[in-house]
């Protein structure tokens, strides 16, 4: 007989297996669904969302490498219950890592950083199907939840628009390879809160689920100020808006020279992508040559046995 309790952590091409404490959890059915419960807090568990705490637990942690499964699962009800109270009554929040001063600090200087663009999929479907009060509520929420997870993992929101957020993430104090492995990292939740923690929400309260892209880069850009307005320009700014544009929902694409930083477990989890010319011609800035692109191929996953 199957072992509920056993999972298989795959990482890269290695696979580790863990066993819950069966004096702390048991594997219950509920309404034809698997969920399992932690016997010391009484909470039931979807599996699902079970499985993206392994993961989350295993291989990314959220800002603390001491993070439990009671901690995970937390987050993810706190964030339901935030986006639940922003959608009856929207009031953004201040406290999210600001971009001003830090720009301001800068001003016309050349700097070294990862930029992230993550979009909204079908944006225009989804303004053909809500008055504009209710889309406007939807894309407030989403921008929110996104600047969550970029302050998190210490980037900065530089951005909104329209149903795009562009953050950076400046290569200061820390190595490349960190800030690079925690800009992917922040990608990956955010497409989990979005599946996990957004979306049941937004059924609940009767509007569409959403679907994210998700493009990253690496390079040197300049604070500028334009008018009354601090802005970032640069090679890689113009070229993270295509690689994010060139996605599908739910992917996850990086520029080489973010890939060429990553340590090899990350590295692994990517595959370079087959594109046309004809389709894809942009050059490496420094050297001239193609540019390739890397797609997030291969997922994290907790697997039960």
């Amino acid at each position: 007989m199957k072992d509920p309790l056993i999972f298989y952590i795959e990482k890269g091409d290695n696979q580790y297996t863990i066993r819950l404490d069966p004096d702390r959890y048991s594997e219950i059915y509920k309404d034809g669904s698997k969920y399992y419960r932690d016997k010391s807090s009484n909470m039931i568990i979807p599996e699902d969302v079970f499985k993206i705490m392994l993961d989350e637990l295993t291989t990314q942690p959220i800002r603390d490498t001491n993070v439990t499964l009671k901690d995970l699962y937390s987050i993810i009800l706190q964030t339901r219950e935030r986006i639940n109270r922003a959608i009856k009554r929207f009031e953004f929040d201040d406290a999210i890592m600001p971009s001003e001063d830090f720009l301001k600090r800068y001003i016309n200087t050349k700097m070294n950083m990862i930029v992230l663009y993550v979009d909204i999929v079908g944006s225009t479907r989804l303004s053909q199907k809500l008055e504009p009060s209710k889309l406007a509520t939807l894309i407030k929420v989403f921008a929110q939840e996104m600047s969550y997870l970029i302050s998190a993992y210490n980037g900065y929101i530089l951005k909104y628009a329209g149903d795009c957020v562009i953050a950076f993430f400046p290569i200061l104090n820390k190595s490349t390879s960190i800030i690079s492995k925690d800009v992917v990292n922040c990608a990956r939740a955010m497409v989990n809160i979005v599946r996990y923690a957004m979306n049941p929400v937004l059924l609940n309260n009767g509007y569409p689920t959403l679907k994210i892209k998700i493009g990253i880069d690496l390079g040197e850009n300049q604070i500028i100020s334009i008018g009354k307005n601090l802005d970032i320009i640069g090679y890689t700014m113009s070229i993270t808006s295509k690689i994010a544009e060139f996605a599908n929902a739910w992917k996850i694409i990086i520029g080489k020279w973010v890939y060429d930083t990553l340590d090899d477990d990350m590295k692994s989890l990517f595959k370079e992508m087959n594109i046309s010319k004809n389709i894809w011609n942009y050059k490496d800035s420094r050297e001239g040559e193609y540019y390739s692109l890397y797609i997030l191929e291969k997922r994290i996953s907790a697997k039960s046995k």
